[in-house]
C-alpha cells in the first residue's frame, strides 16, 4: 500500500481504479474517512470500518446509465481496488 501525500478527507474528490474488467478510472468522492466514519453504525454493522488513516468509503462515478456505486473500505495506490490523488495541472 502506497501513503498518500495527504490523508483524505469526506468531500475529497479522488481517483478510482476499478477492481474488475479493464480497471478504468474513475472519479469518486470520499463519502468517509477515520474522522467522519460512525463508530455506531461500524458497531452495529450498517457501515464497514476502515484499516487505516488512509483508506476511504467512495462514491464512484461512472459515464453510462449505471450512474454511480460504492466502494468500501478502498487503500491507496494505483493498482485496481484503490485510490489515487488526481494528477497536477498545469
Amino acid at each position: 500500500m502506497t501513503t498518500p501525500d495527504r490523508p483524505p478527507i469526506t468531500g475529497d474528490i479522488v481517483r478510482y481504479r476499478g477492481k474488475h474488467g479493464f480497471h478504468a478510472v474513475r472519479a469518486a468522492i470520499v463519502t468517509a474517512d477515520v474522522d467522519t466514519l460512525d463508530p455506531a453504525g461500524v458497531r452495529v454493522g450498517t457501515v464497514p470500518a476502515l484499516d487505516s488513516p488512509a483508506h476511504v468509503h467512495l462514491l464512484v462515478f461512472t459515464p453510462g446509465a449505471r450512474g454511480s456505486f460504492w466502494e468500501f473500505n478502498v487503500p491507496p495506490g494505483d493498482e485496481p481496488g484503490t485510490w489515487h490523488w488526481p494528477p497536477e495541472r498545469s
